[in-house]
């Protein structure tokens, strides 16, 4: 007798609708959640117009169109441009803004990469930069500095902070002794240090202290004592009438302007530099000179005698002293044998000579009665 099996097909037949049902059901969830996380996603990178939540360019930018950022960004750039940068040193500070200091600040190119986060690639790389965007992300404008501007800027602000160094030198006592009077220590701005100090602060730096580098003097009393014991390398004299009052005086002044002066090695001695010019503001009066080739009255008649006496001392005192410059009268003198005269003219005749010894060089002058004499000394 064959059972009956239609009830145990049943049941299986009834298992296998129950499992493609299950299957189905499950699918269309996983499609539906699949459907919702594309929508979502699409909602959550729709192109609303505006820079995502969480951008940082120096201020927030979220939720900015384009336009408003460049609103924003341009006041602050105004607001970085008129910030002053306070300097400080011991005797005097100032402020100068960032923008007068030579500071450029752009933002066009930052801004642009601001605006493409969540903007780029497909939905999931979108979604994520957004995301990633949302908890905090920071981009910074293009600042540069105006090399030339920046230091234009400091010199004009702070070079009087600078204390120029002083030589040691002679003072021609009453007795016609000499006196050293002592060098003295300089100091100047650090321009390259305070520069590389402005490039590394913020913006939003307030103070900044001025550096300073010490100028040492190029002769010092110890330099000078030394030089009081050289010996005499050469003496030259010459006469003038004393009775010619204002020719006399011119001559004593230039003579006194060269007194005591003391050459380094290598040095060139100018004439019209040490004398300087020759005016009636510095007390020079009129007496015969000559121009062309005739005698006129001039203001400073006489300086030539002390620059044709010095010349020839120059010259007896070679080789420690060279002849570098040196013009002749377009006539010829009294006091020196002719050919021997040293013409000058401020500025444009001068009578040059250099120190060519591997040390210091000291010029004498002496006015006595009517005789003007230059003595030099140095190393033998």
């Amino acid at each position: 007798m064959e059972e009956d099996t239609r009830p145990a097909e049943k049941t299986s037949t009834q298992n296998r609708l129950k499992q493609h049902k299950v299957l189905l059901i499950s699918l269309s969830v996983v499609i539906t959640l699949f459907v919702a996380l594309i929508l979502s996603l699409v909602l959550y990178t729709w192109d609303r117009g505006t820079i995502a939540s969480g951008v940082v360019l120096e201020i927030p930018l979220g939720q900015l169109s384009i336009e408003e950022a460049e609103s924003k960004l341009e006041e602050q750039r105004n607001k970085i441009y008129k910030h002053p940068l306070h300097f400080i040193s011991d005797e005097k500070s100032c402020l100068i803004d960032l923008e007068k200091l030579g500071l450029t600040y752009t933002f066009a190119e930052p801004l642009q990469k601001a605006y493409l986060v969540g903007r780029e690639g497909n939905l999931f790389h979108k979604a994520i930069a957004k995301y990633k965007a949302s908890r905090g992300i920071s981009f910074e404008p293009d600042l540069q500095w105006n090399e030339f501007v920046l230091k234009e800027a400091l010199n004009k602000h702070l070079s009087t902070l600078n204390i120029p160094s002083t030589d040691a030198y002679f003072s021609i006592n009453p007795d016609n002794s000499l006196q050293i009077v002592p060098e003295k220590i300089g100091k100047q701005v650090d321009l390259d240090s305070l520069i590389k100090s402005i490039k590394n602060q913020t913006p939003e730096a307030q103070t900044i202290q001025v550096p300073f580098i010490i100028v040492k003097p190029t002769l010092t009393k110890t330099d000078l004592e030394t030089v009081k014991k050289k010996d005499l390398l050469s003496d030259y004299t010459t006469r003038f009438d004393p009775n010619q009052k204002a020719r006399s005086l011119n001559l004593k002044l230039a003579s006194k302007a060269i007194d005591g002066k003391v050459l380094k090695p290598g040095e060139v001695f100018s004439f019209n530099h040490t004398v300087g010019p020759r005016t009636s503001e510095a007390g020079y009066q009129e007496a015969m000179i000559i121009e062309g080739n005739t005698f006129v009255p001039g203001l400073g008649g006489g300086v030539c005698q002390v620059s044709s006496t010095l010349y020839n001392a120059v010259q007896l005192a070679y080789p420690s002293l060279r002849v570098m410059e040196r013009t002749r009268h377009s006539l010829p003198v009294t006091y020196v044998p002719l050919g021997q005269d040293a013409t000058v003219a401020y500025p444009t005749l001068d009578f040059k000579f250099r120190n060519d010894t591997d040390s210091f060089i000291l010029i004498r002058s002496l006015v006595d009665g009517n005789t003007l004499s230059f003595r030099i000394y140095g190393s033998k």
